[in-house]
């Protein structure tokens, strides 16, 4: 009885290894298939990851120089114009406003010069004339003083002082003395 028993326990144990066996292996298999399947979907998808990142890197930089270039080209017109504006303006006031005053000090330095000028000009001529005028009216009035002194005066004196200068003689006729 023993042997029966040993072989339907050993027939019983063989067809749950060999299930046992089989859903192992069978499950080994699928693994293994399984992992060659999740392997290659996974190279394919990390290559394809790889190609996408070395291709965003390619088109970021591409992207980002072409965009620079052509940002940097437009900000630049933009400031150069709007400096340019800036400074032209700037430059042509504050130069507007030093020739007006440059020119405002040089007319008015020549007109106070003119003024100046035709200021001297009368007062001089009126100096002048008024001295010509003083000398010539001093000559008459002394020359006219000296004629009414002359009556005023002895003819004794007036011969005296004319003989006591030669300068005076040939100048003295018939008891006159002009001068």
């Amino acid at each position: 009885m023993y042997k029966v028993l040993y072989k339907a326990l050993q027939k019983a144990l063989y067809k749950a290894l060999q299930k046992a066996l089989y859903k192992a292996l069978y499950i080994e298999a699928l693994h293994k298939a399984l992992y060659k399947a999740l392997h290659k979907a996974l190279y394919k998808a990390l290559r394809i990851e790889a190609l996408y990142k070395a291709l965003y890197k390619a088109l970021y930089k591409a992207l980002y120089k072409a965009l620079y270039k052509a940002l940097y080209k437009a900000l630049y017109k933009a400031l150069y114009k709007a400096l340019y504006k800036a400074l032209y303006k700037a430059l042509y006031k504050a130069l507007r406003e030093a020739l007006y005053k440059a020119l405002y000090i040089a007319l008015r330095i020549e007109a106070l010069y003119k003024a100046l000028y035709k200021a001297l000009y009368k007062a001089l001529y009126k100096a002048l004339y008024i001295e010509a005028l003083y000398k010539a009216l001093y000559k008459v009035l002394r020359t006219e003083a000296l004629y009414e002194a002359l009556y005023w005066v002895p003819a004794i004196f007036l011969i005296a002082f004319i003989r006591a200068s030669a300068k005076y003689t040939p100048y003295i006729y018939l008891g006159m003395v002009s001068l």
